[in-house]
């Protein structure tokens, strides 16, 4: 799930989202009480993972002004909230967020994430959510508006196929951005969505389980398992056993008949909306992380899904070799986790 914190103006509200897990993180460049300079977000954002989006927030600006804009931020994404059409945002030639009413006809706007929001951006105030239906032509959009760390999860409950939430007002105190809040937003985010992609996990086990096939969680969503971690995890990793990963023509049959498309035959990845799914094969485990994949932990909860995942040192052993590991290319987010669960070892221990 993107999560995006807005409205941004201090080195702390800005440190606090990152850390905490955002991935976008918007700055207001025209007028308004939130208003930062281009230089000022360039500033800002000198030292945060290329993986977090710096995305610069117009209202009916020149596109001389936009443009200077992009390259003195070094923004990486342009939203729009003013009465820019197609042909305005055409001439950027730049990824664009486009914020829309939801009375106005969001069809209109081509090959744009869309942000749905209330008639006033930034009031604080919620719209009827059931007064859009984004059908099969809006593949990416955003949800905002009123959105508060209370109403998040039940705001991605409502769009399960959100690309992403953002808020502004809704994380902060008499005006200003409160890093309880924006910490407290983006872990109800992470969960809401992290609750989202399990139930999916569970509806393939499921399926899987009928032909006595039984599948290993791993990656972000494995950790989640583990305790009170809020990792924010982006798509299903899924590992099977040497036999049951070959079959390939057996498991793009299963994955179709649960509404999935393959989209990367040699990544193995499935996508069904927002829901990403991949597969490897689990025997690799020993060779990368030093792990019998027979010593993996059997799912102990009351459902009646038979899958396995790594438990903490397990966890561990594999984000160790993650953070090493070129392919990866040293994702920010490997070290984040890898931090978190050395610190729930070490509490832990503490306790016993």
């Amino acid at each position: 799930m993107n999560i995006k914190i807005c409205g941004l103006s201090t080195k702390e509200a800005v440190n606090t989202a990152v850390a905490s897990g955002a991935t976008h993180l918007g700055f207001i460049l025209s007028p308004s009480r939130r208003q930062v300079s281009p230089e000022k977000v360039a500033e800002l954002t000198k030292d945060i993972p290329k993986t977090v989006k710096k995305v610069g927030v117009f209202v009916n600006e020149s596109l001389d002004f936009v443009k200077k804009a992009i390259q003195i931020a070094q923004l990486d994404i342009v939203q729009l909230h003013g009465d820019e059409d197609m042909n305005y945002i055409n001439q950027l030639s730049f990824p664009v967020i486009k914020a829309v009413r939801p009375d106005q006809d969001f069809r209109l706007y081509k090959e744009v994430i869309l942000l749905f929001d209330s008639p006033q951006g930034g009031s604080g105030q919620t719209f009827d959510w059931d007064s859009i239906s984004p059908d099969k032509t809006v593949s990416k959009f955003f949800i905002a508006g009123g959105l508060t760390p209370e109403n998040v999860a039940e705001a991605i409950q409502h769009f399960p196929n959100a690309f992403g939430v953002d808020v502004s007002s809704g994380v902060e105190t008499a005006g200003k951005k409160d890093v309880v809040k924006i910490k407290s937003f983006i872990q109800k985010a992470s969960l809401a969505s992290s609750q989202q992609l399990f139930a999916d996990f569970l509806r393939i086990t499921r399926k899987l389980n009928k032909f006595q096939i039984s599948p290993y969680l791993m990656g972000s969503l494995a950790i989640d398992q583990l305790g009170n971690f809020f990792t924010n995890p982006d798509d299903i990793d899924i590992q099977l056993e040497k036999d049951d990963f070959e079959n390939f023509s057996k498991l793009t049959e299963i994955m179709e008949d649960l509404g999935y498309q393959l989209i990367d035959l040699h990544e193995h990845k499935f996508e069904k909306g927002r829901f990403h799914v991949g597969f490897a094969n689990v025997e690799t485990i020993d060779s990368y992380a030093d792990i019998d994949y027979h010593e993996l932990q059997q799912n102990k909860q009351v459902t009646k899904e038979r899958y396995w995942f790594p438990n903490l040192e397990q966890s561990i052993k594999i984000y160790q070799t993650a953070i090493k590991d070129s392919w990866r290319a040293g994702k920010p987010k490997d070290q984040v986790i890898l931090n978190k669960l050395i610190d729930y070892q070490k509490r832990n221990n503490n306790e016993r």
